[in-house]
């Protein structure tokens, strides 16, 4: 690090302390000992400024003493640089072509998701919200369970490509349609069971790719919009649930796109809700989570990881008093949104659940379809699986287009081949 490096433009990256002994330094004819005289303060405390801001200022391609002055835009950040010089034969060395390696700036990725979580607790004073009375209760046998297979929340497809439109605005008004009616027509309830199957977010990282792989995702507005649709959504569903039962119960599944929100996501509902003593969401740290209900067990998992085949045996490993001391075993996963049922093992039943999103270009290009709907399934402390409510997406259109500002909602035509 050179001093000589420090100038007015260094500012930008510096925090109003770092610019006071930037203007300091600079005063006293670019004196540390001037500037921490002029200052009041240690030469040592302004040296550690000038530092810092050097090495924010390096760390964004900015450094003219050894030729760097291309400056990275936010919300990246450098990570290395390369230069191509042409050696003269009397040794001379002149620069021919210079570029810089970037990276997305993990201080900016928090600052967004601060963002989120600023939207999502809105006025209320952190660690507390303010939620309705518990309702009277009228069975305590029977559990619903909401499942809200992969909604991909942040996706972008269009008509012309996939079929049907899809953005923010459209996600979050079917969705929290469809939560809205599936939750209407329940009777008050002792517990609700909130599922997210995994994949709510489309994406987890200002850069729109699968951090696993790096897949390139097509996606709708920049992360920090897609984060406050994120929280303001799930507040919704939260505060939605507590209308009909006295306690829920949140299971949010690891996914493949979302991996990193949904960590924080159960972290940040469980801070918020924790102090009514009615929010409960379970620990995702590891991919597969186990709910007992009586003689029901039930896990869940997303199952990009570990494929429907294997997971009995997963469950009846990993809890096997739970399995032992239960009649009925379940296994929701998600990851391959369309319904579908699996009898692995003669005493589990593993199920997959359609989903409300529709298709992104890359399943609509690879021939998957699957039927567009959200599911409510009962299940009952002592009998297992009671009955179910499969709600169409067509079916949640018709009731926003009803409502007094949903007569313009967004419904996909009816495809129709060339004729002549």
């Amino acid at each position: 690090m050179k001093f000589a490096d420090i100038d007015e433009t260094m500012k930008q990256w510096a925090t109003p302390t770092q610019a006071t002994c930037i203007d300091a330094y600079l005063k006293a004819d670019r004196s540390i000992v001037g500037a921490a005289k002029a200052l009041g303060r240690h030469k040592n405390s302004v040296l550690s400024a000038l530092n810092n801001v050097l090495v924010t200022a390096a760390a964004h391609g900015y450094q003219p003493s050894v030729g760097l002055n291309s400056v990275v835009p936010s919300p990246f950040i450098a990570k290395g640089h390369s230069t191509l010089e042409r050696v003269a034969p009397d040794g001379s060395r002149e620069q021919v072509l210079q570029w810089t390696k970037t990276r997305l700036d993990d201080q900016a990725w928090f600052e967004n998701v601060k963002a989120g979580i600023e939207a999502f607790i809105d006025d209320q004073q952190y660690g507390t919200t303010r939620v309705k009375a518990a309702p009277l209760i009228r069975d305590n046998d029977i559990i619903p369970w909401i499942q809200i297979g992969d909604a991909h929340l942040g996706m972008l497809a269009h008509e012309a490509e996939t079929g049907a439109n899809f953005d923010l605005k459209i996600a979050e008004t079917e969705l929290a349609t469809a939560i809205s009616m599936l939750i209407d027509e329940l009777p008050a309830v002792e517990r609700l069971v909130i599922q997210d199957l995994g994949d709510f977010t489309h994406y987890e990282n200002m850069a729109g790719v699968t951090e696993a792989s790096g897949h390139p995702l097509d996606f709708d507005g920049r992360f920090p919009k897609m984060i406050e649709v994120y929280a303001r959504l799930m507040r919704f569903i939260v505060d939605k649930a507590l209308e009909r039962a006295q306690h829920v119960d949140i299971i949010i599944n690891q996914g493949n796109h979302s991996r990193t929100n949904d960590i924080w996501m159960a972290t940040l509902l469980r801070s918020v809700y924790e102090k009514t003593g009615r929010v409960h969401v379970l620990n995702n740290h590891s991919p597969f989570i186990a709910y007992r209900m009586g003689k029901t067990l039930v896990m869940s998992h997303h199952s990009d990881k570990c494929k429907p085949n294997r997971l009995a045996q997963v469950m009846s490993t990993d809890f096997k008093a739970d399995w032992g001391e239960t009649d009925y075993h379940y296994i929701d996963i998600g990851h391959i949104h369309h319904a579908m049922a699996l009898k692995e093992h003669p005493d589990v039943v593993i199920e997959s659940w359609n989903i409300l999103a529709p298709k992104d270009k890359w399943a609509a290009d690879g021939g998957y379809r699957s039927r567009q709907a959200i599911s409510m399934v009962y299940r009952s402390r002592t009998y297992g699986e009671v009955g179910r409510r499969l709600l169409p997406l067509r079916q949640v259109q018709d009731r926003i287009r009803a409502s007094a500002h949903g007569s313009d909602h967004y419904i996909a035509p009816v495809q129709r081949a060339f004729s002549v």
